[in-house]
């Protein structure tokens, strides 16, 4: 027994220290763990501050795309209005164009119609029958004339 009481004593001071370093343990497992748990709230927050953030953005990028659209398709009106705006007033010079020919044409027409009809009574033929076929083609030139500036000026 006398070897005993120096086990003891050990055993006893083994116990103890056995004892203290699992309660240091468990007091920083605790702790670990609270901080464990600390950390996964940030972490948790942290995720969440992330997806109001992805969702923000992916909002944004829906705003600048349907922005994006409309300016497209204004573009696209804007384009097509100075499109016809061009191709009105191309039309409008090509009509003022061809009213203008059309004005000197029929100033043209009448003129040598006026030209063709005095030609007709300022012309002095002899009284001779050899000369009947030509008063006749010349009155028929003339009339082919006038007629021919009349339907120019018509058309």
């Amino acid at each position: 027994k006398a070897m005993s009481v120096p086990f003891d004593a050990a055993q006893a001071l083994l116990t103890g220290l056995d004892t203290a370093a699992q309660r240091s343990w468990r007091d920083e497992d605790r702790a670990w763990r609270s901080e464990d748990r600390h950390w996964r709230k940030e972490d948790l927050a942290w995720r969440e501050e992330e997806r109001n953030w992805r969702h923000l953005e992916q909002d944004w990028r829906r705003r600048q795309a349907a922005w994006r659209r409309a300016d497209m398709d204004q573009r696209l009106v804007e384009n097509a209005r100075q499109l016809w705006s061009r191709f009105v007033e191309k039309n409008r010079r090509d009509v003022e164009e061809k009213s203008e020919q059309l004005k000197t044409l029929s100033n043209l027409s009448a003129l040598l119609a006026g030209f063709a009809v005095v030609s007709l009574v300022e012309m002095q033929f002899e009284e001779k029958e050899e000369m009947a076929w030509l008063v006749a083609c010349f009155g028929a030139t003339t009339a082919l004339t006038v007629g021919l500036m009349v339907n120019a000026m018509v058309t």
